[in-house]
Formats: structure tokens, C-alpha cells, sequence
């Protein structure tokens, strides 16, 4: 079986919530991916994931610094904003919350700069999600705010959110424009 096909089953296997099984499946997959390094640092950026879902928190790091790694050899900056993404996901279920808000807004910026606003959004939001849990709220705004710049001005989305981000501010007697 080639490692597409095992890594793909793995991924299969991870979103049924069979973790332990997925990652047999990532490690077959590896082996089978010494020729394709960006298969390689893909399957890598799965297994940081998948440990994180069965709170193996040091085997996570572990996988994403090899993830980060060969997507940086690589030069895939995409990668590298997912790696550093999901790194933050583990800062978060590990409660270092400045931590994650960090990496969080590291993966939305390089998001960002290769154009991949939409992605970039959702990473603002959960920096934003995080600033209210710590009772940041207008940092929590901020976050969402900047994510919405960066979107395209003709976004659908854009309109929407910006629409809605300025409800508080009619209701507290700032401008409705």
C-alpha cells in the first residue's frame, strides 16, 4: 500500500476517533514516505494532532518540531502556518494560554502573507476565543478585528463580520458606520 493511501487511511481513522489506530497507520505511512518529504511532514503535522487528541502532549511537540522542520526545509510556508497552528492547539489543551495566543497569531500572520485569508480568519477567531476565556475582551475584539482586515474587501464574509463587529459599538453610542 502506498503512503498516500496509508496516510489517508490514518486521517480516516483519526476522524472516527480511533487515535491509537491512526497513528499505527501514520507510522506505516512514514515508512512508506522516506522519498516524499512533504507527504513526510504531512503525516508528521497529523501525528502532533492525533498525540494531542490522546494527551500525549511531549509526543506532540515532538511530531510537530519534525513537521516544522521539514516544511521549513521544504520552503512550504502553508505548512508551516498549519504546524505552527496546531502547535497552539497543544499550548491551549495544555492551559499555557499566552503561549498559544502567540503561536496562534504567528500561524494567522504567515497565513496572511501567503494569501490565505480565510484560513488566517479562523486562527484570529481562535485568538480572540481565547482572549475572552482569559476576560480580555476588547484584546478579544482586536483579535477578531484583525482578522477581518486582512480578509479580501470584497468578501461576503467580510461584510458580514464587520457588520456584525459594530453592533457593540451602536449599542455602547459609537458610530454605526
Amino acid at each position: 500500500m502506498s503512503a498516500k493511501e496509508l496516510h489517508e487511511q490514518g486521517v480516516k481513522l483519526f476522524r472516527q476517533d480511533k487515535f491509537e489506530l491512526a497513528l499505527q497507520k501514520f507510522n506505516e505511512a512514514l515508512q512508506s514516505a522516506i522519498n516524499d518529504p512533504k507527504r513526510t511532514a504531512e503525516i508528521y503535522n497529523d501525528m502532533g494532532v492525533t498525540y494531542k487528541q490522546l494527551e500525549n502532549y511531549e509526543s506532540a511537540h515532538q511530531a510537530l518540531d519534525e513537521a516544522m522542520a521539514r516544511f521549513t526545509e521544504l520552503a512550504d510556508k502553508k505548512g508551516q502556518a498549519q504546524t505552527i497552528g496546531n502547535r497552539a492547539t497543544v499550548y491551549e489543551d495544555e492551559d499555557e494560554l499566552d503561549k498559544a495566543v502567540e503561536y496562534y497569531k504567528q500561524a494567522a500572520t504567515m497565513l496572511e502573507e501567503i494569501g490565505e485569508s480565510e484560513s488566517a480568519m479562523y486562527v484570529w477567531q481562535a485568538v480572540s476565543r481565547l482572549r475572552m476565556k482569559k476576560g480580555q475582551y476588547i484584546a478579544a475584539i482586536g483579535a477578531y478585528e484583525e482578522g477581518i482586515e486582512n480578509m479580501p474587501e470584497s468578501s461576503f464574509k467580510r461584510k458580514v463580520l464587520e457588520k456584525i463587529l459594530k453592533v457593540p459599538g451602536s449599542l455602547l453610542g459609537g458610530s454605526k458606520e
